[in-house]
Formats: structure tokens, sequence, C-alpha cells
């Protein structure tokens, strides 16, 4: 099956976007890029890939920082070297994926 990708690009974004965009998004420090990996694995790639290359890694790392602070017990069973239990599992991919969801529908990444 043939999935287009939304190919955005800056003019695609409103003038404040533009801006911050242009003098360099935010990025959170993430000091356990496996434990990022594991969790960002559990959004839909395809999901992932439509966002614009160039406000990617901003969108992946402060997810990972947000599930850090809100969800400290989830983030915790992410780091766990022997796998994640199901039951978190499902619970952070409900939490990461209802993120990603409200900032593409926010954007209009579609």
């Amino acid at each position: 099956m043939y999935i287009q990708e939304a190919m955005m690009e800056l003019k695609d974004f409103n003038e404040k976007e533009q801006a911050q965009i242009k003098a360099g998004l935010s990025e959170a420090a993430i000091s356990d890029k496996e434990t990022a990996d594991r969790i960002i694995a559990l959004v839909p790639e395809e999901w992932v890939r439509k966002i614009p290359f160039f406000v990617r890694k901003h969108a992946i790392t402060k997810t990972v920082e947000k599930i850090a602070n809100e969800h400290p017990d989830l983030y915790a069973a992410a780091r766990r070297k022997e796998g994640m239990p199901a039951k978190e599992k499902e619970e952070l991919r409900q939490i990461i994926t209802g993120i990603f969801e409200e900032k593409m529908n926010k954007h209009n990444i579609k």
C-alpha cells in the first residue's frame, strides 16, 4: 500500500512558528537515548516521518521530556533493560500517540 507523506515546508507554518524555526527550536536534553528510543518506537513510524525534518528532533525530545516529567512511573518502566510490562507499555503507547495526534492536528499534519 502506498502512503503519501505530507511534505510540509516552512511557509506552511504561521509567522511566529517560522521565526522560532529560523531561530532554532529548543530541544530537551535527553540523557538516556535508549529509553527515548523505546518510547518513540511506540509511535507509528509513518507519523514520525510526517513531521517535517526541521522540527522532528524538537518534537521528539520535547515529547520524551514531557513524559518523563508528567509520567515518571511510565518513564521508569521504559528504562527497564529487560523490557516494559505489557500494561505500562500499552498505557505509554496511548499517552504518546495522544500527544503526537494532538500536535499533528494542531499543525495540520495529516
